[in-house]
């Protein structure tokens, strides 16, 4: 399908809009599916780093979608971008493709749909943090949902709205972002989940049906049982 194929030839990380231009209940543990993560490291565990985390990490296909690892070279850069309204960095931070405290490891993972038909594509990344960090990254996140309620500017481009979607379990945070791209405007779909030290991206979008453009939750699910608690 041409269109799905634009989609993922621009989605680059977890920053689709960035690309174009260029070329709840903080601090708790998700209780969905059966996994509660402990709120900082237990005596004897040892953080994840990048190995371990990519052993975690979903690979295959779910849902109709097929995860994959996504290609060093549409890794985002670290750094992120500069925003015009500091309460909303973390936001921004976002848009860049991290989180905004740097991990001590992270991996990413591209997720495309099976059905050619369907034009939802995103990302996925998998972050660790050190002496309980994790809840302190969501809490940053969830805080700025409500802040950076207006618009505001990063990367050369303005971002219209920022819009809390009810989150379906504790330790998390779901929202949605709007911003115009030439003729375009798109809906751009996250949702940060806890579980334990890991904090846990998704990304995702939809240009032919931006209501659906969310990464379902089946993914969602598949992932955090993996990290388990």
């Amino acid at each position: 399908m041409r269109t799905t194929a634009r989609i993922t030839a621009v989605l680059v990380g977890a920053l689709l809009v960035t690309t174009a231009a260029c070329g709840a209940d903080s601090g708790q543990d998700r209780t969905r599916t059966g996994t509660t993560g402990p709120a900082v490291t237990a005596p004897g565990r040892a953080v994840l780093d990048r190995a371990a985390l990519d052993r975690v990490a979903l690979v295959g296909t779910v849902a109709g979608y097929k995860v994959t690892r996504t290609a060093a070279r549409d890794i985002p850069l670290e750094g992120g971008y500069a925003v015009n309204r500091k309460e909303c960095a973390p936001i921004g931070a976002l848009i860049g493709g991290h989180l905004p405290e740097k991990p001590a490891g992270e991996v990413f993972r591209t997720v495309k749909p099976v059905d050619p038909k369907n034009a939802t594509v995103g990302n996925v990344w998998l972050s660790s943090y050190r002496d309980g960090r994790a809840a302190r990254v969501l809490d940053a996140v969830d805080t700025a949902v409500d802040a950076c309620g207006g618009s505001f500017t990063t990367a050369g481009l303005t971002y219209h709205s920022v819009e809390r979607v009810k989150s379906s379990g504790s330790g998390e945070t779901a929202f949605r972002v709007t911003a115009d791209v030439g003729k375009e405007r798109l809906t751009m779909n996250y949702r940060v989940v806890r579980s334990g030290d890991v904090v846990a991206g998704f990304y995702g979008v939809n240009m032919l049906h931006p209501e659906n453009g969310a990464i379902p939750d089946a993914v969602v699910d598949a992932q955090v049982a993996r990290l388990g608690g």
